[in-house]
């Protein structure tokens, strides 16, 4: 982009030398245009200031008006920061912006910007009244076949203070080919008195509410001219942006979806948007612009909102394999800009595992079948493994209340609740987070508490999770913030620790998490309130209304909490005071040098006839929930495992009787059962409850009399 001086009087001379642009306009059409990726133009950087807003009073994008710009001509368009901002005057305007529709490229445009006064002589209709600030001239070349909606932003050389609404200006210098495709874009809401176009100083100011063309009489809504600028006359400087990378991360083997977020991460509030591309070795090739960082604020007490912030899903699958580069670029109002990027290897047929069978909570007996297959052209083996899971499993956690930390003026006795200008009842996130390291900590990690000689309390850790969390700023705590919080104070801790997040997990998933991997579990709860949940234990399985009994740790109280999750279609819900709350994501956390156990079942090394093993198992006992997992490892040493949850019970299939398990009754049977109660032989197949043959709950001399009466006597058979 290039800048050219520029100055109201050269606009009116430009406007005056013009033939009518009336004649020239050539069959104005509408037509409609889905919302689309948006490519951010900025003409220049400029000082950011807090309280920072964007004048946007349209609505969704609809409308695309082709054939109308013709190029020296200036729009304008009515602003009222009291329609979107609080507290708004006296408004500072910094900067103006227009979205415009491009088809055909490269298109080059000179651009300058300006605001006026809203005279309001008419109170039914105001138009355009004294100028009060004019940009210098820029140019853009608009040129990435990629998109085709560009937003053009051009700060003012001099900020306009405001003290009511206002039009904003955009002025386009040079001539525009129509043939260009260059169109206007609007809403679908029409409104008189809103935007003007004026083309030449004999027709003036025309309202596009009423053009006055014949066979063009009226635009289909609000053109895409706003403004940004900030409240109460001005305010603090905003940061800098720093964009940076929470996934993928830093020589990530991509083994499953890859995962793109990225997190702003100095804390400004007029970030614009954020940009993903990716390369090989070659030109940087777009991903997704994302304008929407949306997301959940979490702090116990409000109600949440929604969103995924600044994040996509990168569809790989079309690449070649190899190493590559995933950037992020955040953008702020002014034209700042921040760079962050990973490099990754990526293979577009990873070795992702699907289940065939078991099933996820399937009942199943010996012989077990496993199968499963995998897109993956270079696997070299399929890993069955298992481990049991008792039925109600926890683990010891620090319970801390929220409302206690956040101490803002000395006095830790005047109570969060009430004290003016304390923070603690927002302070679900660090305490959640605090309560993971904390678990860490007490499970043999003391670097994780360490600073410099001395070991902090977890009331230090606390605070710090909320400083790097900006919970104080924002008033709770975003997911993307919480994340990024989590691995700061880990790499500022010696780094023994390793965090991952999951969008919207289901309850299988969540068990696995916790109870097979033996990871700390924060659920983050989307609802009213929004807040964030350490999982401590897990108990049974689904009951006659769907429900897993759980149990949490409650931020908002300082004590365990014992619920239920369900699955509520795609998503699981957690029930929270009488209300089920959506589970948006579960945050991770678990020591990088703990490990864990898993029996190996089988390995299949030959997928020529599928992959998969029947195996037949004489050490699981009858009511065993147990993880069974398939692990698939391609050659060059990629792995992906996928986990279900079964139930293991033959009760069903067993012959009264049968001890052995080979489905007869035999002597063989009888000897098993002396050898098991008298010389600490084996247990009977299904189980030790099997040997007790006359239901006394007691295995002892009686069970042998009774099972010798049923073989030799005809007498009643084995209870089981």
């Amino acid at each position: 982009m290039g800048r050219r001086a520029s100055a109201w009087l050269t606009a009116i001379i430009l406007l005056m030398t013009v033939a009518s642009a009336g004649a020239s306009r050539k069959s104005p059409q509408k037509s409609p245009l889905d919302k689309s990726e948006i490519w951010n133009m900025h003409a220049a950087p400029q000082f950011a200031t807090a309280e920072a807003c964007t004048v946007l009073n349209q609505g969704e994008i609809s409308w695309r008006i082709s054939h109308w710009l013709v190029g020296a001509e200036l729009y304008k368009s009515l602003q009222d920061p009291g329609q979107v901002c609080s507290g708004p005057y006296p408004f500072t305007v910094e900067a103006i912006h227009m979205i415009l529709y491009v088809a055909n490229f490269p298109c080059t445009l000179y651009v300058s910007v300006d605001v006026e006064s809203a005279d309001y002589t008419d109170e039914q209709c105001p138009v355009p009244g004294e100028l009060m600030s004019i940009s210098s001239e820029y140019m853009f070349i608009l040129d990435n076949p990629n998109y085709n909606l560009y937003q053009i932003s051009v700060p003012l050389d001099s900020p306009a203070v405001v003290d009511g609404p206002y039009f904003a200006g955009f002025y386009l210098a040079n001539i525009v080919d129509t043939t260009w495709g260059l169109d206007i874009i609007t809403d679908d809401a029409p409104t008189p008195c809103v935007d003007y176009n004026i083309w030449d100083t004999t027709i003036g100011f025309v309202d596009l509410n009423n053009t006055g063309f014949p066979s063009f009489p009226s635009f289909p809504g609000r053109i895409f001219l706003y403004s940004t600028g900030t409240t109460g006359g001005g305010g603090g400087l905003q940061p800098q942006p720093i964009a940076t990378l929470l996934k993928p991360i830093s020589n990530e083997i991509v083994t499953g979806p890859l995962e793109v977020w990225a997190v702003e991460a100095a804390g400004s509030d007029i970030i614009d948007s954020v940009r993903f591309d990716y390369r090989g070795g070659g030109a940087w090739q777009s991903l997704f612009n994302d304008v929407d960082g949306a997301m959940p604020l979490r702090n116990g007490v409000d109600p949440s909102g929604t969103g995924d912030g600044y994040y996509t899903i990168f569809d790989y699958s079309t690449l070649t394999e190899g190493l590559y580069w995933i950037k992020a670029t955040a953008f702020d109002a002014q034209g700042r800009t921040s760079v962050d990027s990973h490099q990754v290897n990526i293979d577009p047929t990873p070795p992702d595992p699907t289940y065939i069978s078991p099933g996820q909570m399937d009942t199943v007996c010996h012989p077990i079948t496993f199968s499963a297959s995998t897109m993956d052209e270079n696997l070299s083996v399929m890993r069955f493994t298992r481990k049991d899971a008792i039925a109600n499993y926890s683990v010891p956690v620090v319970t801390l209340n929220q409302s206690l930390y956040g101490n803002n003026n000395g006095n830790p006795n005047d109570g969060n609740h009430v004290a003016s200008g304390e923070y603690g009842d927002y302070y679900c996130g660090p305490v959640a987070a605090a309560t993971a390291i904390k678990y860490w900590f007490d499970k043999g990690y003391p670097n994780c508490m360490k600073e410099g000689a001395y070991y902090i309390p977890v009331d230090t850790v606390v605070e710090r999770m909320a400083t790097l969390m900006m919970t104080r700023q924002k008033g709770g705590t975003y997911d993307d913030l919480f994340f990024y919080g989590l691995k700061q104070y880990n790499t500022a801790h010696s780094n023994q620790l390793l965090m991952d997040a999951y969008r919207d997990p289901d309850y299988y998933l969540i068990r696995s998490l916790f109870q097979e991997n033996e990871r700390f579990v924060i659920l983050a709860l989307t609802g009213t309130p929004g807040l964030y949940l350490p999982l401590t234990a897990v108990n049974g399985v689904q009951d006659a209304f769907g429900q897993f009994a759980v149990t949490v740790a409650n931020p908002l109280t300082g004590t365990l909490l014992s619920s239920y999750i369900r699955h509520n279609g795609m998503a699981a819900q957690f029930l929270y005071d009488g209300n089920w709350l959506d589970i948006d994501a579960a945050f991770t956390v678990i020591a990088g040098t703990y490990s864990i156990t898993l029996n190996l079942i089988a390995n299949d090394n030959n997928g020529a006839d599928g992959w998969g093993y029947n195996w037949t198992t004489s050490n699981l006992t009858d009511g065993t929930l147990t993880f069974l997992t398939t692990t698939a490892v391609d050659a060059q040493g990629r792995t992906e495992s996928v986990s279900h949850f079964v139930l293991y019970d033959c009760s069903a299939s067993y012959v009264k009787g049968d001890y052995t398990g080979d489905g007869n009754v035999t002597a063989d049977d009888l000897i098993m059962l002396i050898n098991f109660i008298y010389k600490d032989g084996p247990a009977p197949a299904g189980g030790a409850h099997r040997g007790d043959a006359n239901c006394d709950n007691i295995l002892d001399i009686s069970d042998v009399i009774f099972a010798v009466k049923f073989f030799y006597a005809g007498g009643q058979a084995p209870c089981h």
